[in-house]
């Protein structure tokens, strides 16, 4: 959700009788629980530092702190504050007078000049803090304690602005954060890394690059979008004990991002198809893959091995006749069949070919086009035809990609909608494509990418699969869900066909195109995931807690072979030890759990 949304669901908490102090209370003990499963208990040698800002992001800081110090002695915690104490109000205030009861050692500093009003409550065994030393050219006292402080802690913990903070720092906060990562130390940040807008994920210069985010109630889409990923680490939910709260229209509402449904192992288990102990091929259902000009026989090629790999019963690949013996010498498993061509891509005679070669096939069947298709004037028609038919219902549930996409884009996208019958139909762009769809820019798209998403399922009439860092998919209907796997390793070419060999195989399968998209890109993701974990990489996220090389490089290949793990994982539900949740902290899940064949070390040390 946005920020908005989060603060209605707040307030929809308070008026089913669960008061500010309390959610903030339940908000920062488990922060603090989170905290000790992944690092450790800290000690006065290495403490953790909290740096807390005067609002509800500060007053959690402060819970967590005051419980880590009742859990590890208040030497092992240093508490920074960058706002005036005797200007605290509601619960950062209340937190505030309990927290100096426990006896934690804090700096205060207020205002906005070099130094402000400034203060030291001693640490128990007469320390106060850092000492100053290390200081960088005019830093005054609070911001060269803070640096020294930091440079010794186990974990520095961000709860300086939290999601009602908008625009650029202010001075006094941007010179904080640096004093902060300046340390080094392990940064867990509170709902969202200071400075990060929590609705398009745009990050001031100073947010901190944190190794952990411990957000509350629900993910925000500044976690996932644009810059949000590098800052934010590793991400971790917590609930909090909001009841069923107000969310966005499911487009959206003026400036208010949409709300989305996170692709997680519960739902992808409710979706993957079960075969009963009498399957045969037929019942398994068959792709026609269609594309593949000459130079381009390698597109449909990987889209037909993934839809095999995916569960798909039989499988063809509709190339050019000249392009078909290519094809035909590279998988055996595979069929193959020869497409009016001229030059090595397809003429008009193509859109009858495959009319007849569908004729008698299973009932459960669906298409996938474009990959290698080509853009000439005899595929424009043969798409036109294909995605008419002979009446309505007679054209099987169809993915669009590549090539096929983009001559829709040529012909205009509205033609979609009007399409006979309308038969189920997936369009599976990344951002280039989808922003010819629409008539805008790349820049456009990838600035906001959920609207984007809607838009364009809104002006299709089908269900869009917008590729990228957190695929999303969304429906005609203003669904919209987010896939938070996957990693950078799969940067390469030829994932984005066999991510429309999986969804068409899924078609095939008989799930309604949302549902085929949902656990298509999902099992696509799990899948290069899970190649990473093969690699030897470190599960998605740890880039952030200094990880060297960060990812596999893989290929299309290796992703492909994984599918029937996943497909397993899926159906079967995570293996133990993938990390579903950080030790015994109960209520709380990894946005991404991160995936290997053992347990999952949680301590920092030993990452």
């Amino acid at each position: 959700m946005g920020a908005e949304a989060t603060r209605r669901a707040d307030r929809a908490a308070m008026e089913a009788g669960l008061s500010g102090p309390v959610l903030m209370e339940t908000a920062g003990r488990t922060a603090a629980a989170v905290l000790l499963a992944l690092a450790g208990a800290p000690d006065p040698r290495r403490p953790v530092v909290v740096l807390a800002g005067g609002g509800n992001n500060g007053g959690d800081g402060m819970v967590l702190a005051r419980w880590l110090a009742r859990w590890a002695g208040p030497a092992a915690v240093r508490v920074y504050l960058l706002a005036d104490p005797d200007r605290l109000r509601g619960e950062a205030a209340i937190q505030w007078w309990l927290l100096r009861r426990e006896g934690v050692p804090v700096r205060w500093r207020g205002g906005d000049g070099p130094a402000g009003r400034a203060g030291v409550q001693p640490a128990p065994n007469g320390g106060a803090g850092g000492t100053g030393d290390g200081a960088a050219p005019g830093e005054d006292d609070f911001l060269a304690a803070l640096r020294a402080d930091a440079a010794r802690a186990l974990v520095a913990v961000d709860a300086l602005l939290g999601v009602g903070a908008r625009g650029p720092l202010r001075p006094p906060a941007a010179a904080a954060l640096r004093a902060l990562a300046a340390g080094g130390a392990p940064v867990l940040a509170l709902d969202l890394p200071s400075g990060l807008d929590p609705d398009t994920g745009e990050a001031a210069p100073e947010t901190p690059r944190a190794t952990w985010t411990v957000t509350f109630g629900v993910p925000k889409w500044g976690l996932v979008l644009r810059d949000g990923p590098e800052r934010a680490g590793e991400v971790l939910v917590a609930d909090i004990g909001w009841p069923e709260a107000p969310v966005p229209p499911a487009g959206g509402d003026g400036g208010e991002p949409p709300a989305a449904r996170v692709i997680d192992p519960v739902l992808a288990r409710e979706l993957v198809p079960r075969r009963p102990p009498g399957a045969h091929k037929g019942t398994a259902g068959h792709v026609t893959v269609i594309g593949g000009r000459a130079g381009q026989a390698g597109a449909p090629l990987l889209a037909a091995r993934a839809a095999l790999r995916a569960g798909a019963g039989t499988v063809t690949v509709a190339v050019p006749a000249s392009v078909r013996p290519e094809v035909a010498a590279q998988e055996a498993a595979l069929m193959t069949y020869p497409l009016p061509d001229r030059e090595g891509e397809v003429d008009k005679g193509a859109a009858e070919a495959v009319a007849a070669l569908e004729a008698g096939r299973p009932a459960r069947r669906a298409r996938v086009i474009g990959p290698g298709l080509g853009q000439g004037r005899d595929a424009a028609h043969c798409l036109m035809a294909w995605l008419g038919g002979a009446g309505p219902g007679e054209v099987p549930p169809t993915v669009l990609d590549a090539d096929g996409l983009n001559l829709v884009a040529a012909a205009g996208v509205e033609r979609l909608r009007h399409r006979p019958g309308p038969f189920p139909l997936v369009l599976t762009p990344h951002p280039g494509e989808a922003a010819r769809l629409l008539g805008c820019g790349t820049g456009e798209v990838q600035a906001d990418r959920p609207r984007a998403a809607l838009r364009l399922a809104e002006r299709s009439g089908a269900v869009v699969v917008l590729k990228g860092y957190g695929t999303l998919v969304a429906d005609p209907h203003g669904r919209l869900y987010f896939c938070s796997r996957g990693n950078p390793g799969m940067a390469t070419a030829g994932m984005g066909d066999a991510l429309a060999g999986v969804i068409g195989a899924l078609l095939a399968q008989g799930l309604e195109p949302v549902e085929a998209a949902v656990l298509g890109v999902y099992l696509h993701a799990l899948a290069g995931d899970l190649a990473a974990a093969a690699a030897g990489a470190p599960p998605a996220g740890r880039a952030a807690a200094g990880w060297p090389g960060a990812f596999a490089r893989l290929t299309v290949g290796d992703v492909i072979e994984q599918l029937p793990t996943a497909i397993a994982w899926c159906a079967q539900g995570l293996p133990s030890g993938t990390g579903v949740a950080p030790g015994p902290v109960p209520g709380v899940v990894w946005l991404r759990p991160p995936v290997a064949t053992g347990r999952q070390p949680l301590r920092g040390g030993e990452r």
